[in-house]
């Protein structure tokens, strides 16, 4: 919730958490893996590739070559996700803020394509930023929900019963 106008692209790895509250009021804490997107950092990103639950495809739409190289990263994840299906998948277009190079429709149809979700961010003026994360922690929530009877080794349920001045109750939902 902070833009710096000088912020360097990643190095290596960076990591993050994002609290998600879902529509049916269940709570997603997801941890954020953020790969550098330079080609020497990409033994890297496939290792983590192995465990994920869940992968933001990050382009921006002033750079054609950023758009040209997500290919790459879903071919490299398909590669390196030990196989598993029904992965949430996001295309993010970032820096909706300035003049887009991309063509939208090229953007439109990739998505299509690829069975990817398509959300298009400002993180400048925090446009679908949040919705981002949003989309992300209720496909990743859908797609365990559907799998909850077997073992997952990065999902973890937590239930945590809290008392409230209501009736209800709270479920604390963890994604590793």
């Amino acid at each position: 919730n902070l833009y710096d106008d000088n912020t360097i692209s990643t190095i290596g790895l960076s990591f993050a958490f994002k609290e998600v509250i879902l529509d049916n009021k269940k709570k997603v804490k997801l941890k954020l893996i953020d790969t550098g997107g330079q080609e020497k950092y990409r033994a890297i990103a496939k290792t983590y590739f192995k465990n994920a639950e869940g992968v933001l495809f990050v382009y921006s739409i002033d750079d054609e070559e950023s758009f040209n190289n997500i290919k790459e990263w879903i071919t490299l994840f398909n590669e390196n996700n030990n196989g598993k299906k029904g992965i949430p998948q996001i295309l993010v277009e970032a820096k909706n803020d300035l003049e887009r190079v991309v063509n939208e429709e090229s953007s439109k149809k990739f998505a299509k394509e690829n069975g990817l979700i398509r959300i298009s961010t400002s993180s400048k003026t925090s446009d679908n930023v949040d919705e981002v994360f949003q989309e992300m922690a209720e496909q990743m929530y859908k797609e365990y929900s559907k799998t909850a009877n077997s073992k997952q080794k990065n999902i973890s349920l937590n239930t945590e019963h809290k008392k409230r001045r209501s009736c209800c109750l709270t479920q604390e939902k963890t994604f590793d």
